[in-house]
């Protein structure tokens, strides 16, 4: 493996299968993927790293022959700096026919979170913010996603108050009483834009 990646620590696993699955050959893979899909997000020098790879599902019962998901893998890892650190928290799939990975779901590649990208993360709770305290005419001005640029699509009733990117990059939704339209209850959730 390349130096950045060789303080990723390995389970612990539980089962013989992915004691054995964890080879030389997937350790090569898994640097490949890596290489290939995360060092290019880096945006600045690093001091250091750190990660753990473990088996999504850990138990014999879950290793049969036509589970599904026995080749998921949850993967923490971080670059690290004196004031700073860039993370990501992912699920990977590994592929032993071809000897490759792939995140779990195709239109969530791996995704970074830098120093720009929380900063974006702020801005989108910012704007959602903003825009969740105007009402009427004032939502007339169409705002753009601080991330990718398109048309946000807001939706603004008495009993909800949505905001999302239409290509992913975030949704901020929350209910709202009626009668008195405070937030009850909701969500806010950030990745990168979808692949078209």
């Amino acid at each position: 493996m390349s130096p950045v990646f060789t303080t990723i620590q390995f389970g612990p696993f539980s089962t013989e299968y992915h004691r054995r699955a964890v080879n030389e050959q997937f350790r090569e893979s898994l640097d490949a993927y890596l290489s290939k899909e995360l060092l290019p997000q880096v945006e600045e020098p690093f001091d250091s790293t750190a990660g753990t790879l473990k088996a999504e599902v850990n138990e014999d019962r879950f290793c049969g022959p036509h589970s599904f998901v026995k080749d998921l893998y949850r993967l923490e890892f971080a670059f690290i700096r004196a004031r700073s650190s860039d993370e990501l928290h992912a699920q990977i799939r590994w592929n032993a026919k071809i000897g490759s990975f792939q995140p779990r779901y195709k239109h969530q590649p791996l995704f970074l979170w830098t120093t720009k990208r929380k900063t974006e993360n702020q801005a989108f709770h910012q704007l959602a913010a903003r825009l969740a305290g105007q009402t009427g005419q004032e939502h007339a001005e169409s705002s753009a996603c601080p991330r990718c640029g398109s048309t946000l699509r807001l939706t603004d009733s008495p009993s909800l108050f949505d905001l999302s990117c239409p290509r992913g990059c975030f949704c901020y939704g929350f209910h709202r009483d009626p009668a008195t339209c405070e937030f009850r209850s909701g969500h806010f959730m950030s990745g990168p834009p979808r692949s078209e």
